[in-house]
């Protein structure tokens, strides 16, 4: 039948606008017009500098919503800035380097993002990022890149710009916060222009700088592309010295690129599939018992079943009804879907198939470290597979992150030739240690995935008292690139 027009012609301004948001998030903004109502609105001088027609944006303009800090217009000017560096091969420091697909690149992260645009633009499904948490004992290093070896020891806390000692980061400057945004915007805005239209980023943080992060994620990525915050039980035990209320957990911040993002069901656990051990040897596969009875009332699910071996008729409680219609309930019967007891003589039940629930676990925010492991454990991981002391501090255990590519990455139904159509790209631009590479591989090995990894991690020298540097390990990348896995 065809379907009656309704008069209206295609709002053109509004798709427009919808596709102008879907490139540019950060350009729309909130506004006061002259009637005094807010409304969402185009910042064109926002739109000029994405477009690298770059102008002073936060002069002479009306008050607004959004976020702004000291030193935003340099990270904007940052983004824009082209980057002159190349990325130089290693063949003698790689494993099968003609063939493999996975990378590992050590400098500067925010350069290597810009140089990543070209051939990565829209190709990376996953990223995550587990960025320094701004405590005061971790530096935020500058960017500067005009003095390559004097830059890194910059970034290493080791010299300042003048030669003099750089310091940390400490909460009682009064740009603490200020450096860490200036670190982390332009890095999400680019890693943003890397993700496929269905990809997604997880970001570990903590409660110093989570409302930071969550403000400029909403404009980076578009406040309506907050997929979660998911809190994860680091710690299976209080700090008996904590000052005050001990921390038990961390924050994952979670954002799609668009709405085509589809989250994947976790695997079903044992223990959800056990009550289901009943099987009439029919074909239908296993099944438990169910109630028959649903709390939203409705007249129609009053009505008697009979039992057919005694005859007895059973009626609902009062105020309550049968989960399904009296002509729904007769196929039912005549399918050998009601069950009456062991002995066939009791209260009708329902027989729910397992082969008819849905085939997986919807994910939470909530991710105890029964399930994906805590701090200790990763501690454990890590100094198991150098035996000897784990050499870097707080790393995250691999389990973690192998529940991020559980929910956010696919396996191929067939994967013949594990060629790189299949595959499906996963980033770590603050990659430590490795964790996220070693999770890429496990996760592979579990469910035959072809999910390939880019690793980045700044040259940073190991401090002379950690246990890397006393294991012989000069810098946090080395340590990755020796990394059992």
């Amino acid at each position: 039948m065809t379907e009656k027009m309704n008069g209206n012609s295609l709002d053109i301004s509004a798709e427009n606008r919808a596709r102008l948001k879907s490139l540019f998030p950060t350009v729309f903004t909130e506004t006061v017009n002259d009637k005094g109502e807010l409304v969402e609105s185009v910042d064109f001088e926002k739109l000029k500098a994405e477009l690298g027609t770059f102008t002073d944006i936060f002069e002479n303009r009306r008050e607004r919503y959004g976020m702004d800090w000291p030193g935003k217009r340099d990270a904007l000017r940052l983004i824009q800035t082209p980057s002159a560096a190349t990325l130089k091969p290693c063949r003698e420091e790689s494993v099968n380097f003609d063939a493999t697909e996975n990378l590992f690149i050590e400098g500067d992260n925010l350069e290597v993002l810009k140089l990543l645009q070209k051939s990565y633009y829209g190709k990376v499904k996953m990223i995550y990022i587990d960025p320094p948490y701004n405590t005061g004992k971790e530096f935020i290093y500058p960017d500067n890149f005009s003095e390559s070896l004097q830059t890194y020891l910059e970034y290493a806390g080791l010299v300042s710009g003048d030669g003099k000692k750089f310091s940390t980061n400490t909460a009682n400057e009064g740009r603490f916060h200020t450096k860490w945004l200036n670190m982390m915007y332009p890095r999400l805005y680019l890693a943003r222009n890397l993700l496929r239209d269905d990809g997604v980023i997880f970001i570990s943080i903590d409660d110093n700088e989570v409302s930071n992060l969550r403000k400029v994620c909403d404009e980076v990525f578009g406040e309506d592309n907050f997929v979660a915050n998911v809190v994860w039980q680091k710690k299976y035990a209080a700090t008996n010295d904590a000052q005050g209320i001990s921390v038990m957990h961390d924050h994952i911040i979670v954002y799609q690129k668009s709405d085509s993002f589809t989250r994947v069901l976790l695997p079903r656990t044992d223990e959800q599939n056990k009550p289901y051990k009943n099987d009439d040897s029919d074909g239908k596969g296993l099944w438990r018992s169910d109630n028959l009875l649903v709390k939203s009332f409705s007249s129609a699910g009053v009505y008697p079943i009979r039992n057919p071996k005694t005859g007895k008729e059973y009626f609902p409680p009062d105020g309550s009804c049968w989960r399904a219609s009296k002509e729904t309930m007769k196929v039912w019967l005549s399918e050998n879907r009601v069950f009456f007891g062991k002995d066939g003589t009791g209260s009708p039940q329902l027989k729910r198939y397992l082969n008819e629930v849905q085939d997986g676990r919807v994910p939470t925010t909530w991710w105890s470290f029964e399930d994906v492991g805590h701090n200790d454990a990763a501690n454990k991981e890590l100094k198991s597979l150098f035996e000897s002391k784990a050499p870097f501090d707080t790393p995250k255990p691999s389990t973690l992150i192998n529940r991020m590519l559980q929910i956010s990455t696919t396996v191929p139904a067939e994967v013949p030739s594990k060629s790189s159509a299949d595959s499906e790209i996963i980033l770590d631009f603050f990659s430590g240690s490795g964790t996220t590479a070693h999770s890429v591989l496990d996760q592979n090995k579990q469910d035959g995935g072809n999910r390939k990894f880019i690793m980045v991690q700044l040259p940073e020298p190991c401090a002379e008292d950690s246990e890397a540097f006393k294991a012989g390990y000069k810098t946090i990348g080395r340590v990755e690139k020796e990394r059992p896995g």
